[in-house]
């Protein structure tokens, strides 16, 4: 077997991030725009974002996502070109907003009859629950437009997943966890105790103590959820890339 004379250099199409498997990345970066590869990576992207929709944005909001991934379908199966693509992803960077806004209006109006415990942090932690709403619908059509710009930039389309998986982590913690007034009264309880021992930094009272232990609940809770949201998106992108694809 020859000895290698050089360390051989990494091609552009090989380059890594980390944000995804490093098949898919690899494949991205191969994949000519246009050929047949590189419309089956779009369609398994679009595939991903329409997942995130559907679980991250009320019904009646979804429709601006929804018909820009209808394009893409469409490009996919040579039924639209780029320009088609190209005009329904500034269609959809422009719902953003709207999309945003239909979302915590739902969530809003939600909180409003919903019968719980009361806790000293609830006025912050509705705000919380909106905000989370509105972030995941957000990431999510985000994510569609990653998908969009990846008919012209491949590699774009390599944060779709982790973009995702995001944004079906703010909706699970949002409109889980940080609506349960168990999770809230544990901040208030364990900022109680933190405030009151010896050591305890002055000038940081229960009041904002809780608040902060509160973020650092979700923050961790949001981590998990996404994380594991994220391993199931790579499990189907392995399982639907072609094996000709997959070699490194």
């Amino acid at each position: 077997m020859a000895k290698l004379r050089a360390l051989p250099l990494v091609l552009p199409s090989d380059q890594l991030t980390g944000v995804a498997p490093p098949a898919f990345e690899r494949a991205l970066g191969r994949a000519p725009p246009g050929s047949a590869a590189h419309k089956g990576l779009l369609h398994l992207c679009a595939s991903v974002s329409a997942h995130a929709i559907g679980v991250c944005a009320p019904p009646s909001a979804r429709a601006p996502v929804l018909h820009a991934l209808a394009t893409l379908d469409a490009y996919v199966l040579g039924r639209a070109d780029a320009a088609a693509v190209a005009k329904a992803r500034a269609e959809l960077f422009s719902a953003l907003l709207p999309l945003e806004r239909a979302t915590a209006d739902a969530v809003r109006q939600s909180l409003e009859f919903e019968p719980r415990q009361a806790t000293p942090i609830d006025a912050h932690a509705d705000a919380v629950v909106v905000r989370f709403a509105a972030l995941g619908a957000h990431y999510a059509a985000s994510s569609a437009v990653l998908t969009l710009d990846a008919v012209a930039a491949p590699r774009d389309a390599a944060r779709v997943p982790a973009q995702a998986a995001g944004a079906v982590a703010y909706r699970f913690v949002g409109l889980g966890q940080a609506r349960a007034s168990e999770l809230r009264q544990s901040a208030c309880d364990q900022a109680s105790w933190e405030s009151e021992r010896p050591g305890a930094p002055e000038g940081h009272g229960a009041g904002a103590l809780a608040v902060q232990l509160f973020h650092e609940f979700l923050g961790a809770a949001w981590k998990d959820v996404s994380d594991a949201q994220r391993l199931q998106y790579f499990e189907l992108i392995d399982w639907a890339m072609p094996s000709e694809l997959k070699a490194s």
